[in-house]
């Protein structure tokens, strides 16, 4: 029997880095490719890679622009989606560290261990991770070949999305 997962999505990281992955796929290359959306039902498909849910996948992301119906969608795929305000910067705050709250909270809550996947990157989650994993977790990561290193060493698996760029994405012109 397959095993079941769940799903943790950094929006902000994986949209940001994958329009740069698209930028340097066009020609000539540019630094990012504005017009690279993230096509949310595919890319979480990809991730399960014929497994199932063991949960409602969650994702992670900053309060859009008031005329922007990204979150409808999103949820439309299925997805709970957590956003937050960004500060009075435009920055965004508390995702990575909601994303690594709930994620541990799962980790304490939740027997017998099965599969974590997370699609992010950064290095905010190597301890997340490392933590998982000595509570029997595994713990996969399913994001751009630039993730941190140490992000990548601390997992069971890394798949990186570049190869599926257009697979999990598309350009809106």
């Amino acid at each position: 029997m397959p095993d079941k997962v769940y799903v943790f999505v950094d929006n902000s990281n994986v949209w940001i880095e994958g329009k740069k992955i698209a930028g340097r796929s066009t020609k000539p290359p540019v630094r990012s490719n504005y017009q690279y959306r993230i096509e949310y039902g595919k890319l979480l498909q990809h991730v399960l890679d014929g497994r199932e849910l063991a949960a409602v996948p969650k994702l992670y992301g900053s309060e859009p622009p008031p005329n922007d119906s990204v979150w409808k969608i999103i949820r439309a795929k299925g997805f709970d989606v957590r956003v937050f305000k960004r500060n009075i910067f435009n920055k965004e705050k508390g995702v990575d560290m909601r994303m690594g709250l709930d994620i541990g909270r799962l980790v304490l809550t939740e027997k017998p261990p099965t599969t974590i996947v997370m699609v992010a990157g950064d290095a905010d989650f190597v301890q997340v991770a490392e933590d998982a994993h000595a509570a029997s977790w595994k713990i996969e990561v399913w994001y751009w070949s630039n993730a941190a290193s140490d992000l990548k060493k601390a997992v069971d698996r890394f798949e990186s999305l570049n190869p599926v760029l257009y697979q999990v994405g598309f350009d809106e012109r």
